[in-house]
């Protein structure tokens, strides 16, 4: 992990310095002008490619994009840019570089192909001060690529909670080397800021609200989610392990100093995607995922309840039996300690008002009680472990059958986990 972290450093570094430089038509960067420069004239300081609006903002992007190859700089001047198809990069190194987020704006209202707004391939690259507007499918996907850094980037569906809006806003998968810092991410469908199935995983300083999620991590490994604000979603912060997936086991997720609030957003997912049942009203749900620390965040105001824990299991009336014996149903080694619990679960959803045994409010973490009976947990690295103060209230629901009956003190389970690194 910490070779790769600091791969994420160096992008982050590298991506700020570029950011600082000025987008415009008086200075000339290295003196060459280049066919995908759309004015004509002198490029841009720090860019080796430069498009500005015109009456074909589609081909001007599209063949920007393809120019970019290995190292270089893409910059898109402010403006609105409407584009009709998604946008590929292939190349490695590459930065595309806009003048600032509310300045750029990519608009997809019109995308007749593609399932995505911006699809990269490419290693290495960085994107940055501009925003992706209304998709209809993901906002911007990275697919398997090392090192991939987003840094003041925007994904914003205009139409309010929307099932016609696409699913997910920041979406790198099986990649390793992620950043995602200062960006926000407006009206998914499903996961605003999502990543999965990756490894060595940043996501800093960044807003995420009206999103069926705010902020999933998902079958992915050594993720630190740090400081970000989700609020107004159906749930703010997830962490889950799903079946069916090549990545089974993702783990140690490190959530701390997040402000958690008002998610109580009515769920208007896709019907018969997991995100789509989970219950309004969630601050955060660690879902068949082991080893993840969470602490030091505000969670407030949350309708259904501040933190819940729970298996992949079909006692809790969400689930079917998964078809993948290779998946961990289990939620394992889980340490909760240190946040600041207000006003949670004061209207709750009927599942986890049941769930918390009818007790309104409900309970600020509610724990499912369910344990893999067959593994031995005799040096407690299985057990989930709250280290809350005394105001924090708890429950463990028993809905397995597996402790001896539901139990709200705290307790049962007053342990502690090793801390994961924040760096």
């Amino acid at each position: 992990m910490t070779t790769s972290l600091r791969s994420i450093r160096i992008t982050s570094a590298l991506a700020t310095a570029l950011v600082t430089l000025p987008i415009g038509c008086g200075s000339s960067g290295d003196g060459n002008e280049s066919s995908a420069d759309s004015t004509g004239g002198d490029l841009p300081a720090g860019c080796d490619l430069y498009v500005e609006p015109s009456d074909d903002d589609q081909t001007a992007v599209t063949e920007a994009f393809v120019d970019a190859t290995d190292g270089k700089t893409l910059c898109l001047a402010a403006g609105e840019y409407h584009l009709t198809r998604q946008l590929s990069l292939n190349a490695n190194g590459v930065t595309v570089r806009g003048a600032g987020k509310d300045m750029t704006i990519l608009d997809f209202t019109g995308q007749e192909t593609g399932g995505n707004g911006m699809l990269v391939k490419g290693n290495d690259v960085t994107l940055t001060e501009f925003t992706v507007r209304n998709t209809p499918g993901d906002g911007i996907r990275g697919d398997q690529v090392e090192n991939i850094a987003f840094v003041r980037v925007g994904v914003i569906w205009e139409a309010m909670h929307a099932l016609s809006n696409g699913a997910y806003g920041l979406y790198p998968v099986g990649s390793n080397g992620v950043l995602i810092q200062e960006c926000e991410v407006v009206g998914a469908r499903d996961a605003g800021i999502y990543v999965g199935q990756s490894t060595a995983i940043v996501v800093e300083d960044s807003i995420a609200h009206d999103n069926v999620a705010g902020i999933e991590i998902e079958n992915s490994t050594d993720a630190i989610v740090r400081r970000n604000e989700s609020y107004s979603n159906t749930a703010g912060i997830l962490v889950f392990n799903l079946p069916g997936l090549d990545v089974k086991d993702g783990k140690r997720a490190n959530v701390y100093e997040n402000d958690v609030h008002d998610n109580n957003v009515t769920n208007f997912a896709d019907p018969g995607t997991v995100v789509g049942i989970v219950p309004p009203g969630v601050g955060m749900l660690v879902l068949a995922a082991d080893n993840n620390e969470i602490h030091g965040n505000t969670i407030a105001n949350n309708d259904s309840v501040g933190v819940a824990i729970i298996a992949y299991s079909e006692e809790s009336g969400l689930f079917e039996p998964p078809n993948d014996p290779a998946y961990d149903i289990w939620s394992e080694g889980n340490y909760i300690h240190d946040n600041t619990f207000m006003g949670n679960g004061t209207m709750p959803d009927p599942l986890v008002l049941l769930l918390a045994g009818n007790m309104t409010p409900t309970p600020d973490v509610i724990i499912d009680g369910c344990i893999a009976g067959d593994k031995n947990n005799d040096d407690g690295s299985l057990s989930n472990c709250l280290g809350e103060g005394s105001s924090v209230t708890f429950m463990n629901a028993d809905l397995c059958g597996d402790a001896m009956g539901a139990t709200s003190d705290p307790a049962t389970v007053a342990c502690t986990q090793p801390a994961l690194p924040t760096e």
